[in-house]
């Protein structure tokens, strides 16, 4: 007892103390914790949104003008208001037009679930031993990633051919880590390009084994047999978007790549995913792409080298004339 009067006013500072570090833990981590996923309550719709309304806000490569200004505080304030998903959908596509452009989108709960539930498997076939390999979008799971990159990967490795045809045409994007890892013995190590955000701050985008660094899912395959000196035809169409898009630029990294068909959809550039509570993904375009020749895209269409109507039969020939 002599003890605790004693020392009476060290205890209560101690006690304070922790009190403080525990409110600041808790205010730390409401706060902060919805960009790792962390929620100490259930948000309500109106916060959820709200969450990911500052997130548009912040990461958004576009600068607004003055009325678009105005716009994003009305819908600030109109989400402030509003206490249903189903009310706060169109308000959050609308700022992410202003701050995203055409790329950013808003894929709701339902729409995830049928994303993954619609897993498309690449395909191949081969004839007059040139291998044609078609990659379809992809936006599945994890363990789906890793069945549609060896699905290619395996028939790429099985034995050697006299030419590869990468057919992207209707690849929409999604997720380039599957792409990738899948037809990682033709993409080369090293660096791919560079992702520039609105503040102009450049990251590069490597490549290693049938990893790649700092954009979409890490597939790790093993120790990766890299296939070089064959060459590669590349196929795109006004329907190869997004990741699809960004396979290609990948692949210009290899020495032997051409490409053939028509302009590409026009998404380069690189959407965020912040995913709300309710498990709605909200995609924000928050960078551009640097290629190694300086370049920089900006949903800027890919022009093939042989521009053609009959690219398979056009990729065929010239595979057939390379030694």
């Amino acid at each position: 007892m002599n003890y605790l009067k004693k020392h009476k006013k060290l205890i209560i500072s101690l006690i304070v103390t922790m009190l403080v570090i525990i409110s600041g833990g808790i205010y730390i981590g409401y706060q902060y914790g919805p960009s790792f996923n962390f929620y100490l309550v259930p948000p309500t719709p109106k916060r959820d949104a709200m969450l990911a309304f500052n997130k548009i806000s912040s990461t958004g490569i576009y600068t607004e003008n003055q009325t678009q200004k105005n716009r994003m505080t009305e819908i600030r304030n109109d989400i402030s208001n509003k206490h249903t998903y189903k009310e706060i959908y169109p308000l959050l596509k609308q700022a992410l037009a202003i701050k995203g452009g055409k790329h950013a989108s808003l894929i709701t709960p339902s729409e995830v679930k049928k994303e993954v539930s619609q897993y498309k498997a690449p395909t191949s076939s081969v004839k007059n031993n040139i291998l044609h390999v078609h990659l379809p979008e992809f936006n599945g799971s994890s363990s789906q990633g890793k069945r549609y990159a060896n699905t290619i990967y395996y028939k790429l490795t099985s034995k050697t051919y006299k030419g590869i045809i990468i057919d992207l045409r209707n690849n929409l994007g999604g997720d380039i880590g599957p792409m990738l890892a899948g037809i990682s013995p033709v993409v080369p190590n090293g660096k791919l390009f560079e992702v520039v955000n609105a503040a102009n701050k450049p990251t590069s985008v490597t490549f290693q084994g049938s990893v790649t660094n700092n954009m979409g899912t890490k597939i790790d395959l093993g120790k990766v047999k890299k296939i070089t000196g064959i060459p590669v035809a590349v196929i795109l169409n006004r329907l190869t978007a997004s990741s699809g898009e960004l396979t290609a630029l990948a692949l210009e990294t290899n020495p032997n790549v051409k490409t053939f068909g028509g302009n590409s959809a026009g998404y380069t550039s690189i959407n965020d995913t912040y995913t709300m509570y309710n498990g709605a993904q909200v995609n924000i375009t928050a960078e551009k792409i640097k290629k190694n020749n300086g370049q920089v895209l900006f949903n800027n269409k890919i022009k093939p080298e042989v521009q053609t109507n009959r690219p398979i039969v056009q990729a065929n020939n010239w595979l057939l004339t390379k030694k």
